[in-house]
Parts: structure tokens; sequence; C-alpha cells
């Protein structure tokens, strides 16, 4: 048996449970290989995109001086606002776009609210790649995307709850960006409290790395867990089979299982999260795809799919040999 990964406490448990069973079975215990490396998230330069500037002459800036908008407009062409982040910026085109549908319901004159209208229908459309250049170039997001070498520790998953937060937030964002959601004021301070809750917290990525190895583990325990379709249940091997179901009881039902539950739980809400926000603008035009296929396909992310089909054959192959030898399971 191989020595522990101090990062992956699941490798532990893992071999603390084969190992009791090995030694119930009398054979030895199998040698436990680490995961095959996860896919990393792609360098900013290949996913962000370029975005078109809709710009107004004189007069029209005075148009915008009546919706009450030339001092955010100024901010942003500011040196510092030049130099924004990609948030930043997307904030930025947000509260623009709530100035001018604000404007155009208070105008009273029809030339202007016909211009507010084209300008606002000129750069709906630019919006949804403005949130996607935040999610895919934000330092503190990328950070948070990222896989992670190491799993998540079992008494305590640190990070989830902010994790959560972060992306309803940028989930809010994402429904404003396509005009699917009511326009909301939100504040530099909340975007900035949301990316804050990422810095320096690695769950996500450590969440996508316990449910590889979790499927990584437990195709190696099925495998070793085989011989037990060949177990004689005659009466002699009654006091054995018990033993087994015992041992499969406290160091996997009881430590491991109960880890996978808030594995999967936690996934689970994220998951739907996670594929609306990482929804690539440009359909066809999916830097990402590779990345979104393991993690952002919510359900049907190939890291948690193969996850819950793996934990569901090694139930089966519990199942059947505790029937086969009318074992109850508990």
């Amino acid at each position: 048996m191989t020595a522990c990964n101090p990062h992956n406490e699941l490798e532990r448990h893992f071999q603390t449970y084969l190992a009791r069973v090995a030694n119930v079975l009398e054979v030895s215990p199998p040698r436990l290989t680490p995961p095959d490396p996860l896919p990393a998230l792609p360098p900013q330069r290949t996913l962000q995109q370029q975005q078109q500037r809709v710009t107004a002459g004189l007069l029209d800036t005075l148009k915008l001086g009546e919706c009450r908008l030339l001092g955010l407009v100024g901010e942003h062409n500011s040196p510092v606002g030049k130099s924004q982040s990609a948030a930043a910026m997307l904030l930025y085109h947000l509260q623009f776009q709530q100035g001018l549908h604000d404007c155009q319901a208070r105008a009273k004159d029809p030339a202007l609210q016909d211009w507010l209208s084209e300008v606002e229908s000129l750069k709906a459309p630019l919006l949804p790649g403005y949130h996607w250049n935040m999610m895919v170039a934000e330092p503190e997001i990328r950070a948070a995307l990222m896989p992670r070498a190491r799993t998540l520790r079992f008494a305590q998953q640190g990070g989830y709850q902010e994790t959560v937060a972060a992306f309803t937030l940028f989930d809010r964002l994402h429904r404003q960006a396509r005009g699917l959601a009511e326009p909301a004021p939100l504040t530099v301070r909340e975007l900035n409290l949301a990316l804050s809750g990422l810095y320096d917290n690695d769950y996500l990525g450590q969440l996508f790395y316990s449910l590889h190895s979790a499927a990584h583990y437990l195709e190696q325990s099925i495998g070793f867990l085989q011989q037990l379709e060949r177990f004689d249940c005659g009466p002699r091997g009654r006091d054995q089979a018990e033993r087994l179901r015992n041992a499969m009881q406290h160091y996997y039902i009881r430590d491991i299982q109960a880890y996978f539950s808030q594995l999967d739980r936690q996934f689970v809400q994220l998951a739907p999260l996670l594929e609306r926000t990482l929804n690539p603008p440009v359909p066809g035009n999916d830097q990402l795809a590779e990345y979104r296929r393991h993690f952002a396909l919510g359900l049907d992310s190939r890291v948690y799919r193969r996850y819950r089909e793996l934990t569901l054959e090694h139930a089966r192959l519990w199942q059947r040999f505790l029937a086969r030898c009318d074992i109850s399971p508990t």
C-alpha cells in the first residue's frame, strides 16, 4: 500500500476501509494510485472577448446630461476608469443601461425617448460579453475556478458559503446582462464583498478534485471488491460475511459515504450557478468547452456524473453480496 498523500484525507479513509476489508478476507489490500490531473482553466488571453464600443457625439453627450449620466460616463472615461477591472467594467455598463432605462421612463420628449431606446438596444447585446469577461478574467474568480490537487477536509468544508454567495451574485448579474431579470441596483461594495469572499478561497477547486478523487478511489475499490462475487456464503463463511458487512458499515458508510453526502449536496447547489455563469455569449466559439464538460454542465458535468455512477456501482456490488449471503445491511 502506498504512503498517504498528506493533502488527500479521502485517500487515507479509502486505504483504511480497504485494509479492513482485506484483513477480513485474509488478502493483501490494493495498492491505491493517485488520480490523474484535472483539466486546468485555460489562460485568460484565450478566453477574454473584445467588446465593441458604442460612442456618442457632443450633442448626444448633452442628452446624457439630461439623464444625469455624465458623472458616471466621466468617471468611466477617466484614467482610473480606463484601468477598471473586468468586474467593475461590467458593473459600469449595467449601471449605464439602468440609467438609460430609468431616463426613458421619465423623459417627456419623444425624440429623447427614441434616442435612449436606440442606445439601449445597441448596448444590450454587448452586456453578456462583459459578464463573460468578468468570469474569465477577474483574478479572484479565476483562482476560485482553478482545480486543485487537494481534497476537501472531512470535518469542515471551509469557503463553501462564500462561494455560493459569490456565484449567486454572478448569476444575478448574468441574468441582468441577458435581460432575463428586471435591473436591480448593485453597488460596488456588494460586488467587492462577493469577490473578497473568493480571495484565497480554494473551496471550489478542492470540491472538483474531491469528486474526481472519489470516483478514482471508488473505481479502484470496485476492482478489489470483485472477489466478493466469488465469496462462499455457506455456513462456514457466515461469520466472515458479517465481519465484512461491519467493516463496510463502519469505514465506508459512517465515514466515506457521509463525506460524499456533503460533497453531493454542495455540488448540486452550485452546479446550476456554474452552468449559467460560465455559458459563453457566442455559441460555437467556446474556448472553455473542455473545462465546462468537466465542471460546468450542471449535473451532467463529467466530474459529477462519473462520481455518481461509481458510487451506485459500489453500492450495488455490496447489495448483491449481502443479498446472496442473506446478511442484513444493518
